[in-house]
């Protein structure tokens, strides 16, 4: 099948499969009391990241069916297998994590005294699936440490962009565009899989209707993290690596929200829309 033909459909599949399924997954939450308040402290559902999930599959279906090569098999379902990974361990995340912990510092502090919480399980569970997913790829030294970091900081990079309503996925469609326009080959189709549905949930997240809670925010952010390790060269992963150990340490010491409510440009971005 051309190309162009098979991003259509998967693009159509997403969005109006994914545009279609959101009220009945915001009932089923709002049924399951499945809410949380919201930084204007209204509850709202959350979890609503689930939604992502069904097309995820049923494009993957599509996609599988018109891939012949072994080698892009393995990229398909090496991505599939990270995404659906975090997707669970952002799950528990929302359901019973307790918030009186947060940062990846504190949660491994917490960790170190001998108390699991979410937030830990979520970092060790997201390291180790990055790490799978890197030997699964590459067996030298260097790429399994770099791609292992990639997957497990960019997961987490979303996290720490999730907290304004429609901030984590603005961050993530500018990303994705730029990821889509640079990747060549077989993986440059695999955003598709997620950024149609991203799309069709965007605006229940900007207006605050709902929050895709960490079980959104990990596919989002491991979806990043996979493709950087799978189509670019080591000096661009390097490059990307030093922006996230970068951002990672500046939010353990300042609020991101306070850092961009200053800066006109970002405060302005950040508040279109809502």
């Amino acid at each position: 099948m051309d190309n162009f033909i098979l991003y259509i459909i998967l693009l159509l599949t997403g969005l109006f499969g994914t545009y279609f399924g959101i009220p009945l997954f915001k009932n089923l939450l709002t049924d399951s009391n499945i809410l949380r308040p919201n930084y204007k402290k209204d509850m709202i559902p959350v979890s609503m990241g689930i939604v992502f999930l069904p097309m995820i599959i049923i494009n993957g279906i599509i996609l599988v069916f018109f891939t012949y090569d072994i080698k892009n098999l393995l990229y398909l379902f090496m991505y599939i297998f990270g995404m659906i990974s975090m997707f669970f361990a952002g799950v528990l995340d929302d359901i019973i994590g307790n918030r009186n912990v947060s940062g990846l510092k504190g949660h491994f502090k917490s960790l170190y005294k001998g108390n699991l919480t979410t937030g830990g399980f979520k970092a060790l569970f997201g390291g180790f699936v990055g790490l799978i997913i890197s030997i699964g790829i590459s067996k030298d030294p260097v790429d399994i440490v770099v791609n292992t970091l990639i997957i497990a900081l960019s997961t987490n990079l979303m996290n720490l962009l999730d907290l304004r309503p429609g901030r984590a996925i603005k961050a993530y469609l500018s990303i994705m565009v730029i990821i889509f326009l640079t990747l060549t080959g077989y993986v440059k189709v695999l955003p598709l899989l997620i950024v149609p549905n991203v799309l069709a949930y965007f605006n229940y997240d900007l207006k605050a209707r709902a929050m895709m809670g960490d079980t959104g925010s990990n596919v989002l952010g491991i979806s990043i993290g996979i493709l950087v390790i799978f189509g670019y060269s080591l000096n661009i992963r390097i490059g990307w690596l030093v922006f996230l150990v970068f951002i990672h340490i500046l939010t353990e010491k300042y609020s991101l929200t306070k850092i961009i409510e200053k800066n006109k440009l970002l405060n302005f971005i950040d508040k279109l829309g809502r």
